[in-house]
C-alpha cells in the first residue's frame, strides 16, 4: 500500500492534481477562514442583527452572481481544459464568455434596481442591497474558471489572498460602530473589482491572449450550450441561497443571523472539502474520451471522498461547541446546534457535487437539472412550514433532509462510479 501510494505521488499527472489541489486549499482557507477572523469583529461591533441585514443583502444579490456565472464553472473550465495550448482559441473563447457574462450583468443590474426600489424591505436597507451589487460586476469579470481550465490554481490563491486582506484591512479601518454596517459590502466590492481589474490585465500580458471582439452567434451558444446545467444550479439556489432570503422575508434579521453565524462555519470547512471535486474534475476531463478509463479514475477518487468526509463530518460536529465560542463567544446556543446539524449534512452534501462533475463529464446535463429541479420542489414545499415551527434551526433540518435527498437521487445516475466488478478490479 505504501509503496503504491508512493508511486502515485511520484507520478506527474497525480504530482500536479496534488499541487492544484493545495493551491485550491490555500484559496479556500483564504476565502472562507480569513471571513471568519473578521466576522466575529463585525458581529461583535454591528450586533447579529445588523450582520442579519448584511448576510441577508449577500443572499440576494448571490442570485445575480449565479445568473452571470451561467454553467460557466463547468461548461468554460472543460472548454479551456481541451484547448489550453491553442493561443487563438484560448483568446476567442474568453472574450466571448466575459462578455456573455457582461451582457447578464447588464440585465440583472436592472430587474436587481427595479426590485430593491418596489419591495419594502429591501427599500428601507437600498443602501446595503446597491453597494453589495458591485460584488456581481466584480465576479463577472474573474475568469477563475481560466485559471482551473489551464490547472494553474496558484494564481486564484495569490489574487484571492489579496483581495481577501484589502477587504479585511477595510472593515478594520472604517468599521467602528453599528452604523457602519452598510460600508461593508461597499468594501467587499471594491477590493473584489480591483482585483478583477488586474488579474484581466495579468492574463492578457502572461499568456498572450489577443482581443477578439467576440461574436454574438458565439455568445448564443454558449448560453444554449449550458442551458441545463444553468437550470440546475438555479434549482441548486433554490434550496441554498433562497432560504436565508426567505428567512429574513418571514423570520427576521436577527433570525438570519443567528443562522448566519453557524452558516458561515459550515461554508469555511465544506469549501476546503469540496477543493477535491474542484481539482480532481479538469483531471478526469481528460479521459472523456475512454468512457471505462474515466470510470475507473472516477471510482478511486469517490473512494477517497468518502472517507474525507466521514472524518470531516465527526470532526466538525465534535468541535462544533468549542468553534462558536471560540468565535463568537458565549451565548449562542442557537448557533451551535445549527452547526451540529449542518456538520452531519457535511458527510452527505459535498458528494452532490462530485456527481455532477461526473454527469457534466458525460454531458447528461438533463440529468442534472431533474435531480436539482426535484430537489427544489422539495425544498419550496418545506421551506415556510420549517421556518415557523423552527426558526433558523429549520433551515439546518431541512438543509440535512435535501443532502440526503441529493445523495439519494444522485446515486441511481452514477452507478458506474460504485459498480466495481472483478474485470474491472483487474484493470486497476
Amino acid at each position: 500500500m505504501i509503496k503504491r501510494t508512493l508511486r502515485l505521488l511520484n507520478n506527474s499527472q497525480y504530482k500536479k492534481l496534488i499541487s492544484n489541489f493545495s493551491y485550491l486549499t490555500v484559496i479556500n482557507i483564504v476565502n472562507r477562514i480569513l471571513p471568519l477572523i473578521v466576522v466575529p469583529y463585525i458581529v461583535r461591533t454591528i450586533g447579529v442583527e445588523k450582520f442579519g441585514v448584511v448576510t441577508f443583502a449577500w443572499a440576494f444579490a448571490s442570485y445575480g452572481i449565479l445568473i452571470t456565472k451561467y454553467s460557466f464553472e463547468l461548461t468554460a473550465v472543460k472548454h479551456i481544459s481541451l484547448h489550453k495550448r491553442n493561443v487563438e482559441e484560448l483568446s476567442r473563447y474568453l472574450w466571448t464568455v466575459l462578455s456573455t457574462r457582461f451582457v447578464l450583468t447588464v440585465l440583472v443590474f436592472i430587474v436587481y434596481v427595479v426590485l430593491v426600489f418596489s419591495v419594502e424591505k429591501f427599500y428601507a436597507e437600498r443602501e446595503v442591497m446597491l453597494y453589495t451589487f458591485i460584488a456581481v460586476l466584480a465576479d463577472a469579470m474573474m475568469p477563475i474558471y481560466f485559471f482551473r481550465g489551464i490547472e494553474e490554481m496558484k494564481y486564484i490563491a495569490i489574487f484571492s489572498i489579496f483581495s481577501k486582506l484589502l477587504y479585511a484591512a477595510g472593515v478594520f479601518v472604517f468599521v467602528h460602530a453599528p452604523e457602519d454596517y452598510v460600508y461593508i459590502p461597499l468594501l467587499n466590492g471594491i477590493s473584489l473589482f480591483t482585483v478583477g481589474i488586474y488579474v484581466l490585465y495579468y492574463i492578457h500580458k502572461k499568456y498572450t491572449l489577443r482581443l477578439i471582439r467576440p461574436k454574438i452567434t458565439e455568445m448564443y451558444l454558449l448560453l444554449k450550450e449550458g442551458k441545463d446545467i444553468f437550470w440546475s444550479n438555479m434549482s441548486v439556489s433554490f434550496y441554498t441561497t433562497i432560504n436565508p432570503v426567505l428567512l429574513g422575508l418571514f423570520g427576521s434579521y436577527s433570525a438570519v443571523g443567528i443562522y448566519s453565524l453557524a452558516e458561515a462555519i459550515y461554508n469555511a470547512y465544506s469549501s476546503i472539502i469540496k477543493s477535491y471535486t474542484v481539482v480532481v474534475y479538469p483531471h478526469l476531463a481528460q479521459y472523456i474520451d475512454d468512457l471505462q478509463q474515466l470510470y475507473r479514475q472516477a471510482r478511486k477518487f469517490f473512494r477517497a471522498y468518502v472517507m474525507i468526509l466521514v472524518a470531516a463530518s465527526a470532526l466538525l460536529y465534535l468541535m462544533s461547541d468549542f468553534i462558536i465560542t471560540l468565535l463568537y463567544g458565549s451565548g449562542h446556543d442557537t448557533s451551535i446546534e445549527i452547526l451540529k446539524i449542518l456538520a452531519i449534512a457535511t458527510l452527505l452534501e459535498p458528494l452532490g457535487g462530485f456527481f455532477t462533475a461526473s454527469l457534466a463529464l458525460k454531458s447528461q446535463y438533463r440529468v442534472i437539472r431533474s435531480i436539482t429541479f426535484r430537489t427544489m420542489l422539495v425544498n419550496l414545499l418545506l421551506i415556510i412550514p420549517a421556518i415557523y415551527l423552527y426558526g433558523a434551526k429549520g433551515l439546518a433540518y431541512l438543509f440535512l433532509l435535501l443532502s440526503i435527498l441529493q445523495v439519494y437521487l444522485n446515486l441511481s445516475k452514477n452507478h458506474e462510479i460504485l459498480r466495481n466488478s472483478s474485470k474491472t478490479r483487474r484493470a486497476e
